[in-house]
């Protein structure tokens, strides 16, 4: 199989980030996210299409799915298989290399792929979409506690970040658990987790209410106390509560941060998690068509996924730097100053990134320099009234 040069540079790129792989894994990998790039697919034939120049059909398919495989299912059944989860860190590692900035956020999310499987997934959020760093595949509509594996997912990336950096870490209602909240606070990284809009909230000073009841449409409300009911341990939170006036409710948000440091839009950031798996079922990599249903097969393609969105993340952000700066991308050669005020998009980051790659690989180039230059974090809207509860 003839090996394009490209295809040389991003094996360099995983063998030094991904070192945990074996190396006939770093290749397989390669030509998997190489394949997915090209035909804008991660499904098998469509990529097997797109790297027909370099294999007969038989030999490619045979390659791609035994990379997918345990060791006893291979055709020379082997101990060796693709362990994705010792690939979390690394993963995470790598994307921070070229992080500009001291501020992360994380989302904890699920997506369903019909009624076949629930994905548990830890994403970073970036410029409107998201990227994923871990991932836990089970089975769709199966009784079982999820707290587990969730944790286990954060205990695999803390080791990636900086003591120095700040990381949000931001998840829905159907989410919340103390346990989460201990475990996030454990990591010194600060918990911005959405609660039920009947729980209970007390103020300091303040009779206990429903957090629903502490605004009107038009209206923000931050303040510390605890959380819970009477009758059960509670948490002392800083409670943040939005009732914008494009919303239907409101919704709370609790988070460990002081009442001056948190900001009262920054759980907006979680709506980007929804645009990353937008790319990955349907306008990316249309995960969602596969039939796979095997959940360590499935969470070896996700490393896939995940691999291809976060280059093409990196392309994306050099084309929209260099429109921003009226430059060629390929003139940049140094990470911009971070965006003080985000411009609006007009393309999503990743058709940006997708186009630009795919032309680059076509022409059998690969830029070396890469960085990642994330947005501000949001701003409240205009006419948002704002009551702070003042910490004593």
């Amino acid at each position: 199989m003839g090996v394009p040069k490209e295809v040389y540079q991003m094996e360099i790129a995983v063998r030094q980030h991904l070192p945990m792989l074996r190396p006939a894994q770093q290749s397989g990998l390669v030509w998997w996210v190489y394949g997915t790039i090209l035909a804008h697919s991660a499904c098998q034939t469509a990529v097997i299409t797109a790297l027909r120049w370099y294999g007969s059909f038989g030999t490619l398919r045979q390659r791609l799915r035994e990379w997918l495989y345990d060791g006893p299912d291979k055709a020379a059944p082997c101990h060796s298989q693709v362990e994705v989860s010792r690939c979390f860190e690394g993963l995470l590692r790598w994307l921070l290399t070229g992080w500009q900035g001291q501020e992360l956020a994380l989302a904890l999310d699920v997506t369903l792929q019909g009624e076949r499987l629930a994905a548990l997934v830890v994403s970073v959020l970036y410029r409107g979409s998201a990227i994923p760093v871990a991932w836990h595949l089970l089975p769709a509509n199966e009784k079982g506690a999820w707290m587990p594996a969730i944790l286990k997912l954060f205990r695999q990336l803390r080791g990636a970040v900086p003591a120095t950096m700040r990381v949000l870490v931001l998840a829905d209602r159907g989410l919340w658990s103390p346990t989460l909240w201990r475990e996030l606070r454990r990591f010194q990284w600060h918990p911005l987790l959405r609660v039920q809009n009947h729980m209970t909230f007390a103020a300091s000073g303040r009779d206990r209410c429903p957090v629903s009841a502490l605004v009107q449409p038009g209206q923000a409300w931050v303040g510390r106390g605890r959380l819970g009911s009477p009758k059960r341990a509670r948490l002392s939170v800083t409670l943040v509560v939005v009732w914008s006036a494009d919303q239907k409710a409101p919704w709370a948000v609790v988070t460990d941060l002081k009442t001056n440091e948190v900001g009262v839009s920054w759980y907006a950031l979680r709506m980007w998690v929804e645009l990353g798996f937008r790319v990955l079922k349907s306008v990316g990599w249309p995960w969602q068509r596969s039939r796979r249903t095997d959940p360590a097969r499935v969470a070896r393609h996700w490393l896939v996924l995940a691999l291809a969105t976060f280059w093409v993340m990196v392309y994306g952000t050099r084309v929209e730097e260099a429109e921003r700066y009226g430059v060629a991308p390929a003139r940049m050669r140094t990470p911009p100053a971070p965006l003080i005020n985000p411009y609006p998009r007009r393309v999503s980051l990743f058709q940006l990134g997708l186009q630009c790659l795919q032309r680059l690989l076509l022409q059998g180039r690969w830029w070396q320099r890469w960085w990642l230059v994330p947005e501000p974090w949001p701003d409240p809207p205009p006419g948002l009234v704002i009551f702070v509860l003042e910490e004593t």
